[in-house]
């Protein structure tokens, strides 16, 4: 079986009869042109061309995509707008001319200001130097500032208890008002309201009220003081300061500087004082006779009645400022 074997290996021995036979059926069909070998190692190396083509596109895009400009975090459409006042503003670790500020995210005006929009319902004005951030944007919903530190105007015209602002040292609840507010790192500053009123929560969780024409100073890691007018002398100043720090002869002082425009001062002190109530509102009776059906005996009793008559007391505060033309905006003086 060799020399068969060697001819159908390269056609040397003898020819298997039955080969010559399937060799002449075959002919026909045998390839008569010169094999085109460029092409077919054009047709082999194809899928090799279209596989790399497909990687470098990729790759481009993958360059194109990292060194394309990113979305930055103050760039989207829900939270605060803002414009920057002299230059340009911290958001999200980057130095921007406008931009919104998003829920959680931190403004820092640095040396400019800036106007922030207060969802739909007001504007906050912040000086250089405001540090704020945003805790809670819903819409028809409570909205919540956190002012770190710096000075803020803000204007709010919306039902009471929507908008509300935190500091290191107390909360404030705006009842739909204007106020100014500045307060440092650790929580000492003051706020004074131009028109309307706010709530300035205590530690104990009672609540002042200073209506427009007054302002309170902000205490760090203490209670806000009691809310003063704008028109108080230098003596119930004096005295108000003296009682907060617990001075034993500060409350007949104090009362006894209180005046005919001193009656919010007092109506606040009545709800912070347990044992001397009665004492402040007797004197408060004298300043602001309280409302049919109201007594001394019953306001400290029934803190409903006692609510009533300050009631009372804030409303005729915000007449007397808008009569005034408003409180000027200044810093009360520190004692």
């Amino acid at each position: 079986m060799s020399k068969p074997d060697d001819y159908l290996w390269d056609r040397s021995g003898p020819a298997d009869p039955e080969v010559q036979r399937l060799e002449e059926l075959l002919a026909p069909l045998a390839h008569d042109r010169p094999l085109d070998e460029l092409r077919l190692r054009k047709k082999r190396r194809t899928p090799w061309l279209i596989g790399g083509a497909v990687v470098i596109a990729a790759a481009a895009a993958i360059v194109l995509y990292l060194r394309a400009p990113s979305r930055g975090a103050c760039d989207g459409e829900a939270g605060y707008a803002f414009t920057a006042r002299g230059g340009t503003v911290g958001c999200a670790d980057e130095q921007v001319a406008r931009g919104v500020l998003p829920v959680g995210g931190v403004l820092d005006t640095g040396s400019a200001s800036a106007e922030l929009a207060i969802a739909n319902i007001g504007t906050a004005e912040l000086a250089a130097n405001t540090r704020v951030r945003l805790d809670r944007s819903e819409a028809n919903q409570r909205q919540q500032l956190h002012l770190e530190r710096g000075r803020m105007h803000a204007r709010v015209t919306a039902p009471p208890r929507i908008f509300a602002i935190t500091t290191p040292s107390t909360g404030v609840t705006d009842l739909g008002c204007e106020y100014t507010i500045e307060i440092d790192a650790n929580g000492k500053g003051w706020i004074e309201v131009q028109s309307g009123k706010v709530e300035l929560e205590t530690a104990a969780h009672a609540l002042i009220v200073a209506p427009a024409g007054t302002r309170a100073r902000m205490r760090e890691h203490r209670a806000p003081s009691v809310p003063v007018a704008a028109s108080a002398s230098a003596e119930l100043l004096a005295a108000v300061t003296s009682w907060e720090q617990g001075s034993s002869d500060a409350l007949p002082k104090l009362l006894a500087a209180a005046g005919s425009g001193d009656a919010i001062t007092l109506a606040n002190l009545a709800v912070l004082v347990d044992d001397d109530r009665a004492l402040v509102l007797e004197r408060l009776a004298v300043l602001s006779p309280p409302p049919t059906g109201v007594t001394v005996p019953r306001a400290v009793a029934e803190p409903a009645r006692l609510e009533q008559w300050r009631d009372n007391i804030v409303a005729d505060q915000i007449v007397r400022a808008l009569e005034d033309g408003g409180a000027p905006t200044k810093k009360p003086t520190e004692r």
